[in-house]
């Protein structure tokens, strides 16, 4: 398997994940409320709860929602993408120095987004950035 590969996959089971936990917004709300999945957390409209041992904790899952987890799938395909067609830009012939340095910068980028998966069983360590 190949980074972009790697990356693609990771990405494409962040999607389905995020897309399973979406429908509803999330609220954080204080360690001991009784709630349910669908519990009222702050009286409005119904929502999934982000509950943890402190307020912080929770603040942080429900930020980390999936709307957020799809806008960052989104943004790292976009970068996979861009890579992609200077690759093969580049595979075509049209070659500078200019195009190659850019192109390393963009492998670098992708190195960069493959570390937050680099406790997957497929990571390669010498993606490393």
């Amino acid at each position: 398997m190949d980074l972009v590969e790697f990356l693609r996959a990771r990405l494409a089971r962040d999607e389905q994940i995020a897309r399973a936990c979406s429908g509803i917004p999330w609220k954080a709300v204080p360690s001991g409320t009784i709630h349910t999945d669908t519990a009222h957390a702050d009286g409005g409209e119904p929502g999934f709860v982000a509950s943890a041992e402190n307020e912080a904790y929770a603040e942080h899952i429900a930020r980390h929602n999936p709307s957020r987890a799809l806008a960052g799938v989104a943004a790292a395909r976009q970068i996979i993408d861009d890579y992609e067609k200077q690759a093969w830009i580049l595979d075509q012939g049209h070659r500078t120095p200019e195009l190659e340095a850019a192109q390393a910068a963009r492998e670098t980028v992708l190195r960069c987004l493959a570390l937050a998966y680099a406790s997957h069983p497929a990571y390669r360590d010498d993606w490393r950035p």
